[in-house]
């Protein structure tokens, strides 16, 4: 196998990146990032009060036109293209030879939505569960069961 394997364990607010070695039965961790709007409330997110964050186009003192839903999706888009492209730029600089994800459902989707075509391509086993709080023994099982071994199909 030439070039690096990478897991990716995310949800909408942390996202723990590893390079898989010995097929995949031990990580090493590389970054933790981290969505620090990902835990906010609606109301946090989108507001009128004076020096809170208030969404684009609220020029209206009093009213707000974004939706709190469309606030969150926003924020979940944004932290799965900086996932993107933090891929992307290991893509660039070094030889990446296959990226596992495990994540939430909802986030997984955004998270493939968000990758360009050559990222997309070395992506190889996904998992939707969100279980970034677990440990590496839980992750190591899910890859296991999804057919992850010592050698990449």
């Amino acid at each position: 196998m030439l070039g690096k394997s990478y897991l990716v364990v995310a949800n909408q607010t942390e996202a723990k990146l590893f390079i898989e070695q010995e097929g995949a039965s031990k990580l090493k961790p590389v970054v933790v990032l981290m969505n620090d709007d990902g835990r906010d409330s609606d109301s946090d997110l989108v507001t009128d009060r004076p020096g809170a964050k208030s969404a684009p186009g609220g020029n209206v003192p009093g009213v707000d036109s974004m939706s709190r839903k469309d606030a969150t999706d926003i924020e979940a888009n944004r932290f799965a293209g900086t996932i993107a492209d933090w891929l992307d730029k290991r893509r660039c600089e070094e030889k990446v030879y296959h990226i596992d994800i495990i994540a939430e459902a909802g986030f997984l989707g955004r998270l493939r939505n968000k990758m360009n075509k050559q990222v997309s391509e070395l992506v190889g086993y996904t998992i939707n569960k969100d279980v970034v709080r677990e440990d590496e023994g839980v992750w190591i099982n899910y890859l296991k069961d999804a057919g992850r071994g010592s050698e990449v199909k």
